[in-house]
């Protein structure tokens, strides 16, 4: 299992532990993950995660509840909600390229919850990156993240001045 995989679990652990406790933790959260793995940096990046996406989870729910109408994040079982406002995150405020955060997304529905969860998610997640992708996200919808823009200088070429007349 790769170390960005397991730093995805454990990210999505402390979302669906605060998403219990109704509150954000960290020493709560440091706790909980400390059996998790031996990689100290990669429990505090799991944490920035869960941080990253606990923060907007308010603008992803409603954005999963507009995509997702028939299942609104509060009737979801929290296992999911937890993936989805991961994943979320990561489609969003990432320059993780989508098809990685999706299967990311995928996987951990398929390890830790029901045997439907992950072609729920699946949706739900397509429909997200399509409209991504094809239109403007609403109003209430997190801020997706421009890729760098990298311009090289521009350089014009002017034309060689001509010599002065000779003044003799």
């Amino acid at each position: 299992m790769s170390i960005r995989h397991t730093t995805r679990q454990m990210a999505m652990q402390v979302l669906f532990l605060w998403d219990v406790a109704g509150a954000m933790d960290r020493p709560q959260a440091e706790l909980a993950i400390l059996q998790a793995s031996d990689d100290p940096a990669s429990r505090d990046r799991a944490i920035e995660m869960a941080t990253a996406a606990w923060l907007i989870r308010d603008d992803t729910d409603k954005w999963l509840e507009r995509l997702a109408p028939q299942w609104p994040p509060r009737r979801q079982p929290g296992v999911d909600r937890s993936i989805l406002r991961l994943a979320t995150w990561e489609l969003t405020k990432t320059q993780t390229p989508p098809i990685v955060a999706i299967d990311e997304a995928l996987e951990l529905a398929k390890e830790f919850s029901t045997e439907q969860s992950s072609a729920f998610v699946n949706a739900v997640l397509d429909a997200l990156l399509h409209e991504i992708q094809n239109a403007a996200p609403p109003p209430d919808a997190p801020a997706v993240v421009a890729p760098p823009v990298t311009s090289s200088p521009i350089t014009v070429a002017t034309p060689a001045e001509p010599a002065p007349p000779d003044a003799t």
